[in-house]
């Protein structure tokens, strides 16, 4: 059989090979498993729907939420703890310690129980002066505690569900029903909020006027969301617990951003190792921290007691009123 026979360019056109790199294919470029992985997600990603996809997205990123849902969620908490001139539930990071308590066991131990005993806050105490040292504790709230067996299926049964955890529907007979999972409730809440709102305002929940949130929030709290039989609590009273553990609760557990929840409310959040009074060897006694004194009513007010926010007043106002009103009915 004859060969064919190309003709032969000469030396200064033949081209130069392809760096090699350009000449790899994507399962080198990426490795054989990350190839086949890929390969996965584009096809499983072709084959949802449009909802879907955002959630696989999501999830790749490490989160619960879509960004639709993540909005919808952080404009609800900010109506529950409204900015104003003080930081709002947004700021203080409420929908991420949601986000977090929602994927705690996407982790091989559940972000469920904070460690301990100290987080970096405050350093040690110098007890051969009396004094604040140098030197801090490695933040062991972020270090969090292995749950036994049955803490484990309990929040599982908390998050999931419980007929959606094996061993978890034992007491679902006695109790009225299933325990409804806080996952798929917050996915429903969040659509049907987001829904409503386009439906009665034409737009997205989170791109409406404070008013307008408020209002629709109220519609749905009086007619759509009603108590579970289970906890006795609707999607609104889960959310405004869940937002209110998010503003104040440790930071570690993603919400409560630089302690800032701790300041609205004039707590200084946890205080050891170091403590407001510090043993001294060289006094042979506890002294006082200088800035923090234990001898005035509150060891930060220093120059005296720091009136209360308007807020705080009516709170006030309003406990001493009952607190007459109950001391009038027991004393007649």
């Amino acid at each position: 059989m004859q060969r064919l026979r190309f003709p032969r360019l000469p030396p200064g056109l033949v081209p130069a090979p392809a760096p090699p790199a350009l000449l790899r294919t994507p399962g080198v470029l990426f490795g054989r498993r990350e190839f086949v992985k890929g390969i996965g997600a584009v096809l499983l990603a072709l084959a949802l729907p449009f909802t879907r996809l955002r959630r696989v997205y999501a999830a790749a990123r490490g989160r619960f939420f879509t960004a639709d849902e993540l909005a919808t969620l952080e404009a609800l908490c900010e109506r529950i703890l409204p900015a104003d001139g003080d930081p709002g539930a947004r700021d203080l990071g409420a929908a991420s310690y949601i986000e977090r308590l929602l994927t705690a066991f996407d982790r091989p131990v559940p972000l469920i129980f904070a460690g301990g005993p100290f987080s970096n806050r405050n350093p040690f105490p110098d007890n051969s002066t009396g004094t604040p040292s140098d030197k801090r504790p490695r933040d062991a709230f972020r270090r969090f505690i292995r749950l036994t067996g049955a803490q484990r299926l309990r929040w599982q049964a908390e998050l999931l569900g419980s007929n959606q955890v094996p061993g978890a529907a034992f007491n679902d007979a006695a109790a009225g029903g299933p325990l409804p999972g806080l996952r798929q409730m917050y996915r429903d809440g969040l659509r049907v909020v987001d829904t409503a709102a386009r439906n009665m305002a034409g737009a997205a929940y989170a791109a409406l006027p404070s008013d307008q949130q408020d209002a629709i929030l109220t519609t749905l709290d009086r007619t759509v969301f009603t108590p579970d039989a289970r906890r006795g609590m609707s999607f609104v009273d889960v959310l405004i617990q869940h937002t209110l553990e998010g503003c104040f609760s440790l930071p570690e557990y993603g919400g409560n951003r630089d302690g800032r929840g701790w300041a609205l409310l004039g707590l200084e959040g946890d205080d050891q190792p170091l403590g407001y009074s510090i043993f001294s060897r060289a006094t042979d006694g506890y002294d006082e921290r200088p800035d923090h004194p234990m001898s005035t009513p509150n060891p930060d007010e220093l120059a005296g007691a720091r009136a209360l926010s308007p807020d705080g007043e009516r709170i006030q106002q309003s406990i001493m009123a009952l607190a007459t009103a109950v001391s009038k009915f027991f004393g007649e």
